[in-house]
């Protein structure tokens, strides 16, 4: 069928930061001057490093709002001005925010990357993350005709992970400090890539489709009839199988890993596959024949394509698929698996399809668990996959069952139901998946389940027709199927597999779906046949209805399908075709119909029913966007780009400039940016928009960037210019409670903006902003003769940066070569040198060790490409560069090498460790850019936040972003900048809710965020880091969809834990990072003294707990390392909580779990005097701010918990007092129990808690 081409779809904007999921909380307003409150709540950052070599700083605190951001590059040059797009996009109840960075926009609107690759909060999900993995899994798909050498070939920065020549397709691992080197060799291009690559696809995690059946579907009327699958093979791609278990005992006849399991293993050490299996073919030995499989006397073909974790990658499954096709010969192939929703134009929907045409087989194939509409997903997207919804016992459509239509086209998808809800098959050995029915038997839900039902009935089908292809299979289950009240057009399409009918039934067809995509414009009407066929000797009459409605019930136009005729006689041992034609021009472009054609004869002895999609693609036309630049001539393609937004539906398309783009009638945000080449400096950015552009026809809109006012801030100190700078447009659509963005990372020190929207041209829907973190630059080079000028500069990768004050004159040294160096006297120099393209860093540095053998004293590398080092990024062998180095480009870099080349010149050279002044801006405006552009501060005027970190070294300073409430979301530069350590500093805002972010120089360490409500000309403080970090129930955590939720909480009998073992004195709340597998410990939980279940994780845990009145222990402790650099205290936290927690009846119930807090008075180190010293010391409870402590004591030990020495306690309002003597140097260890009246109780220790001396 016809397919829409991809364009960028509606959106959720999160350009700097985040699309508001959950309102921020109030904050209180104190009085000036005033200390604020705090808000703490829990956090997580990540960094992601992008297919295109871009790294995207992610951070998600406690309300689920999520944060993006380009991170500083070191490799690319200050004042490179950055502009990417952003937005997000809802499956079901997630929502996942997507970066597309400009050189990817054009190649994502030509379909030759996948849009995953940009999913930002999918790919954390993956574990696809910086902290988590240094590849980047990816699928290239080659061109058609491609040898096998060629699919074998890997692209320079990336090696083969398995090569699958037979459908085209290379896995490889994208090596993260090398993806510049590997993008820039696939797509040398905006908008194409090489010829050797058609396409690249992430390699995406494929996981298990988890979330009275064998009699629910008709199984034993067949059984009855004789067929029970025997001769026929079906192949199950699942997690492997209990070769053990009696109800698979002799059915496997073969077996393949393709999981990468230690020794080739099929062994299914998680349980879906075994479940899975048994439903197929179980004999129910173990049962007494109670949980008999689908088909019993099928033959099994096993590939383990999902790990012992229940996931695997989209290279795993395709391998699988080919394999049991080709290799293993099978009739029917299950795939309980799923990734993400797709149009079924995928690489592994392709592979899917391309093997079912090949050699005939069927592949059932799960919909999904999305539990929403549009979200089938891949591979049950495929044209050729029978894509399965799950029932519930009593035939209602499961919740968490994947609804159609299939997304983008509007296909018929899924086909067929099963029962999916509560299915108990057998359990592996050594497997608590599940719901354990004994030793022998789980029970398990989702769509995983309902798929092998379907499978189960493809082989009865099969060893009833051996002679017949898969697509017989298919269009005889989906054909007969029976209805399913109550689930709309969408949700099971034919309806719950009958299996009885389906082997009985004389009248079949062997179409099973009939979708078409009407593309606009579309002249002809089209025609679609299906056929029947009749085994009788006798003719079949049929009466044909066709209905569809849209997902409303609307009910489709007359013209956009029609049948040929209402009646239909089938010929003895013979076929009819009936007829759908459909037409455009229906008045209900974009919108999807989906139904029945139902075929029934008058007896009710003959019932068909093959489900229809049809949709009509919007009528499109150009919308040209014409640029002038500043100097007011047409601009090169990259010179920036545009955006249209259609304010209606939020679909979104970008493009370069100069091409027009094809949209759809409609209301559009248009906005872009161009940059004009300006001799001696960095290009000049402007950007412009026109918030309201009404498309009925092809359209043009023009925009002048000599229009553009200039941006400018002035807060009254000109040492603050250098820092960070973001400048944002916005569009909130109708079709969408999300907004969609576009956004230009700037330099302060050195980028220059203009910017403008159309005059006269307002829109509600529109927002613009300026945002800028000004601060002092950290580098700072300027050419002082013959002439003054500043060089854009940065520090090499891998080179020192010292804290340096120095006036040097400048030497030529070719390109650092022996030979260059042999011919010129470097000593006590500044040492310019000349780069040549794919030079790589250890050449670099061994240039750089001969300058300083030389006697050099600085270096400044000029470097002519971005690309240029990206041949070979550092490693761990890779040494540093012996010399402070510098590398200077752009147009003042090449004035710079010209002047130096020319002789005489003396530069001077000033770099900083950290800025002594801190300004965060921000000036959101709604619905046009203003003219007046000029940003001036009094700094009587800003708020004033005093700030003090605690601890933090040279080497692992605090790292700090805002980011403050405006255009109905989040807003801010989101840069991370290095922040003072062990020190204050008054920091200025302008007036605004604000959420402020910390954490030490590993983002590995957790995030600390505050949010306070600050006004202007008053005075707040806020403290990062104090000691004593330990546990602490203050604010919330996550839950895996971003969703608020108490740290410890039970719902029904399961206990969720996440203990926040290093809140701060100030109460900001950390929580272990298991994400990142930098911390070891275990979590526990005992139910009067017996053991119900631990895992190897440091305080992250779903145990079971039946909530009655039994007591409860839990425990969980926490090791970092202290020989990590970034976290040197708190090294070590275990808690031991005992307590009673009676059901109340809810979700979410916190149980009384006692935490306790230090709060002494310790120096900016987080260090204390020797001799006698006072602590200040509260109990808390995690459902209870104030709890009635019956006891208290404290033991403190000097030597990491080898021995302890007890303390004096008193009480002390609003808690106690603790009195120890601290020796002269050292560490010390506080080791606490208290009780509360209720029983409950809490022993818990922190070693390291703060220096001493």
């Amino acid at each position: 069928m016809n397919r829409p081409s991809r364009v960028i779809p509606a959106a959720v904007a999160t350009s700097v930061v985040t699309a508001v999921l959950i309102p921020t909380g109030a904050s209180a307003t104190p009085a000036a001057p005033a200390t604020a409150p705090a808000h703490a709540t829990a956090a997580q950052r990540h960094e992601v490093t992008l297919v295109t070599g871009d790294r995207v700083l992610a951070a998600r605190d406690a309300t689920g709002r999520w944060s993006l951001g380009l991170a500083q590059d070191p490799d690319r040059a200050p004042g490179a001005a950055e502009h990417v797009v952003t937005y997000g996009k809802r499956r079901g109840g997630v929502v996942d925010h997507y970066l597309v960075p400009d050189k990817a926009l054009g190649l994502l609107r030509a379909g030759v990357l996948d849009e995953q690759l940009f999913n930002i909060t999918g790919l954390i999900r993956q574990g696809y993350d910086d902290a988590t993995t240094d590849s980047l899994p990816l699928l290239i798909e080659r061109p058609d005709g491609a040898s096998a050498r060629a699919v074998a070939e890997a692209p320079a920065g990336s090696t083969v992970d398995r090569a699958l020549p037979e459908l085209g397709l290379t896995a490889v691992a994208e090596h993260k400090n090398r993806a510049e080197e590997f993008f820039a060799g696939v797509a040398p291009s905006p908008t194409a890539l090489v010829a050797s690559t058609r396409e690249v696809w992430l390699n995406a995690r494929v996981t298990a489709s988890l979330d009275r059946s064998v009699p629910q579907i008709g199984a034993p009327e067949a059984w009855a009839a004789g067929y029970t699958g025997k001769g026929v093979t079906v192949a199950v791609l699942d997690t492997g199988y209990d070769d053990r278990h009696p109800d698979l005992a002799g059915t496997v006849t073969r077996s393949r890993d393709f999981s990468g399991a230690d020794g080739g293993s099929v062994r299914d050490g998680h349980g879906h596959g075994t479940h899975v299996a048994s439903t197929i073919t179980g004999s129910g030995a173990a049962s007494g024949g109670r949980y008999r499989g689908v088909a019993p006397d099928a033959s099994l073909a096993v590939g383990k394509v999902l790990g012992d974790d229940g996931s695997g990658e989209l290279d795993d499954v395709s391998a699988g698929m080919a394999w049991a096709a080709a290799e293993a010969h099978a009739d029917v192939v299950n795939m309980s698996v799923g990734s993400w929703p797709t149009d079924g134009t995928d690489p592994a929907a392709r592979a899917l399809n391309e093997l079912s045409v090949r050699y005939g087989t069927l592949f059932v194939v799960a919909a999904g668990n999305y539990g929403s509409d549009e979200a089938v997903s891949s591979p049950a997207s495929a044209d050729a996959a029978l894509a399965v919804a799950g029932l519930t016992k009593d035939g209602k459509l499961s919740e968490f069952s994947s609804r159609g239509p299939r997304v983008g086209d509007g296909a018929a998808k899924p086909e067929i139901a099963a029962p999916g809800s509560d299915i108990v098959a057998a359990r592996a050995a050594g497997t608590s998946i599940g719901s354990p029915v004994d030793t022998s038997y789980t029970s398990l839900s989702g769509t995983s389940m309902a798929t092998p039902h379907v499978a189960g009935a493809a082989a009865i089908v099969a060893q009833q027709h051996p002679d017949w292809s898969g697509d017989r299979f298919k269009g005889a289950l989906v054909g007969t199927a029976a209805p399913v009240a109550g689930t709309g057009a969408t949700a099971v399409d034919a309806g719950l597999v009958d299996l009885a009918r389906a082997t009985k039934q004389p009248v079949r067809t062997d179409q099973a779906s009939v979708s078409t995509y009407l593309r606009w414009p579309t002249p002809q009407p089209q025609e679609r046949k299906v056929a029947y066929r009749n085994d009788t000797d006798s003719p079949v009459p049929l009466h044909l209805a066709l209905a569809l409605t849209d997902k409303t019930g609307q009910q489709a136009p007359a013209r956009l399908a029609e049948l040929s005729a209402p009646t239909l006689t089938v010929p003895a041992r013979g076929a009819a075709d009936a007829v759908i034609t459909t037409r455009g021009g229906s008045g209900k472009a974009g919108i999807a119909f989906n139904g029945l054609l139902t075929a029934r004869a008058a007896d009710g002895a003959v019932s068909l029913r093959t489900p229809v999609g049809v949709q009509e693609e919007p009528e499109r036309y150009d919308l040209a966007i014409d640029v002038k630049n500043r100097d007011g001539a047409t601009p090169n393609p990259d010179d920036g780009s545009v955006l249209a937004v259609n304010v209606e539906t939020g679909e979104a398309i970008s493009s370069p400039l100069g091409q027009p783009l094809r949209v759809a009638p409609g209301t559009y945000t248009v906005s872009g940016y161009v940059q004009t080449p300006t001799p001696n400096k960095v290009a000049v950015v402007a950007s412009f928009a026109n918030p309201d552009v009404r498309v009925t026809g092809a359209a043009r809109v023009a925009f002048d960037a000599r229009l553009g006012k200039r941006v400018s801030f002035d807060v009254g100190q000109p040492a603050a210019r250098g820092g960070a700078w973001l400048s944002l447009a916005q569009t909130t659509t109708k079709g969408l409670p999300y907004p969609v963005s576009a956004a230009l990372y700037l330099d302060p020190q050195f980028n220059e903006l203009y910017a403008y929207s159309t005059p006269g041209v307002r829109a509600p829907w529109f927002g613009y902003a300026e945002n800028a973190r000004l601060e002092e630059p950290l580098l700072e080079l300027f050419a002082e003769s013959p002439q003054r000028f500043e060089v854009v500069s940065s520090w090499l990768r891998g080179s020192p940066d010292p804290k340096l004050d120095e006036r040097l004159d400048a030497v030529h040294a070719g390109a650092g070569t022996p030979e260059d160096l042999a011919r010129v006297d470097v000593r006590g120099k500044l040492a310019v040198i000349e780069l040549p393209d794919g030079i790589t860093y250890e050449e670099v540095y061994r240039r750089v060790e001969g300058i300083k053998n030389a006697g050099g004293k600085l270096v400044a590398a000029y470097v002519a490409e971005r690309a240029a080092l990206a041949g070979a990024a550092l490693s761990p062998e890779t040494p540093l560069a012996a010399l402070p180095t510098l590398r200077v480009g752009d147009v003042p870099g090449r004035r710079f090498v010209a002047a130096v080349k020319a002789g005489g010149v003396k530069t001077s050279l000033l770099s900083r460790k950290v800025s002594a002044s801190r300004y965060e801006l921000s000036y959101p405006t709604e619905g046009y850019v203003p003219a007046r552009l000029e940003h001036r501060e009094r700094q009587s005027d800003l708020a004033a936040v005093r700030t003090i970190h605690y601890d933090g070294t040279e080497n692992t300073p605090y790292i700090t972003a805002a980011e403050v409430d405006g255009l109905g979301t989040t807003i801010g530069t989101n840069r991370g900048l290095i922040a003072p350590w062990a020190a204050e500093r008054t920091e200025y805002f302008t007036p605004g809710k604000w959420t402020l972010r910390g954490y030490v120089w590993s983002a590995l360490a957790g995030d600390m965020v505050e949010q306070l409500d600050l006004k202007g000309g008053r005075t707040y403080r806020v403290e990062w880091g104090k000691g004593v970090r330990g546990p602490g129930f203050t604010g919330t955590t996550l839950d895996d969809f971003g969703k608020p939720r108490p740290w410890v909480s039970r719902t029904g009998d399961r206990l969720r834990v996440d203990v926040p073992f290093f809140t701060d004195a100030a109460g900001h709340a950390v929580g272990a990072q298991t994400w990142a597998d930098m911390e070891t410990g275990t979590t526990a939980l005992y139910r009067d003294g017996v053991q119900l279940g631990k895992v190897d994780k440091p305080g992250v845990a779903e145990l079971a707990a039946p909530a009655d009145n039994s007591t409860y222990r839990l425990t969980a402790d926490v090791d970092r390392a202290p020989q990590q650099d970034w976290w040197k205290l708190s090294t070590k936290v275990a808690v031991d909580w005992t307590y009673r927690f009676p059901p109340r009846g809810g979700p979410d119930e916190v149980p009384p779990l006692l935490t306790v807090g230090y709060r002494p008075a310790l120096s900016l180190t987080n260090s204390a005097p020797a001799g006698r010293f006072t602590i200040p010391v509260t109990v808390g409870r995690a459902d209870a701010p104030r709890p009635q402590v019956r006891s208290l004591t404290v033991e403190v030990s000097y030597d990491d918990g080898a021995t302890w020495q007890p303390t004096q306690t008193r009480r002390a309002d609003p808690g106690w007092e603790v009195s120890v003597r601290n020796p002269a140097t050292g560490h010390a260890s506080p080791r606490a129990r208290a009780t509360d009246n209720a029983g409950n109780s809490v022993t818990q220790t922190v070693i390291r808690a703060y220096r001493i001396g």
